[in-house]
């Protein structure tokens, strides 16, 4: 049964236009809702995802009325990364995508959220999860995939530096070897291979992936709460040390940067130079 939202889920400008609240029974279902897009990213569709979240999180200490977070992604993908589309307009009133003024900000405040959340954050994900949505799903806590889940990291391809975080948790997760693959080859990992390495917990349709996160939302919550605080203990750290600071930074205003975005626009293959 679908409830009503209380005020403190409804308020965000984008909570009902990109992105979708909903609470069913001590579960609180996130869905991503810009198909027409592939669930891209911008800036104000995270920073609405890390407030839900925190919200639930509070709630669940305060009422025991949510007890666990889905996130989903409407239509054939869960989420097809950081909107790469924006424009100066947008980056000028911080909506915009990863070209936009706020975004890096916005995205790491979400995947913050989701691991520093009380309750577990599954991500339910039956379409491509691809760069942003890749690093949606590893800040989660647990994974479920549909037979077209997919994932890939294409920060190599586009010229992109990622966060000292998202690498660690990466290798984390996927291990070394297969962190290697996905990151510096930029490969894909398929629904069975996330479900035989162990990064996703069951490979199921949606509704038997419901009934998977059912189960879970009836599991001792003082219990998890604990357990998930251990395991993310220290776990949160997005700190490069200054060279790699300074080598994040050099990626992000580099030409090579600047020739993978001209390139996307003018649907061509890049042409990278080291600079």
């Amino acid at each position: 049964m679908t409830e009503t939202l209380p005020h403190t889920f409804a308020h965000d400008q984008y909570a009902d236009q990109y992105v979708r609240v909903e609470q069913k029974g001590k579960i609180l279902l996130i869905t991503l809702d810009r198909d027409e897009q592939r669930n891209a990213l911008n800036a104000q569709m995270c920073q609405c995802i890390a407030n839900t979240i925190e919200r639930a999180g509070v709630r669940a200490q305060e009422d025991d009325s949510i007890r666990l977070v889905v996130i989903r992604g409407a239509g054939k993908a869960f989420c097809a990364g950081a909107d790469l589309g924006s424009t100066k307009e947008q980056a000028a009133t911080n909506s915009g995508g990863v070209y936009g003024g706020g975004f890096h900000d916005a995205l790491w405040a979400m995947l913050r959220a989701c691991v520093n959340a009380p309750i577990p954050v599954v991500a339910d994900i039956h379409g491509p999860a691809v760069g942003a949505g890749s690093q949606l799903a590893l800040a989660c806590d647990v994974r479920i995939v549909g037979q077209r889940a997919w994932f890939k990291v294409p920060a190599a391809e586009l010229g992109f530096a990622l966060d000292a975080w998202t690498i660690n948790r990466a290798r984390e997760l996927l291990g070394g070897a297969v962190a290697r693959n996905m990151l510096l080859a930029a490969t894909t990992i398929s629904a069975q291979q996330a479900v035989e390495s162990g990064f996703a917990l069951a490979q199921a349709s949606e509704e038997e992936a419901w009934g998977i996160v059912e189960k879970l939302s009836e599991l001792a919550p003082l219990a998890v709460a604990q357990l998930k605080g251990v395991l993310n203990a220290g776990d949160s750290s997005y700190a490069f040390d200054a060279n790699q600071q300074e080598k994040y930074q050099q990626c992000w205003d580099s030409a090579d940067a600047a020739e993978a975005k001209a390139a996307r626009k003018e649907k061509r293959a890049p042409v990278f130079e080291r600079r």
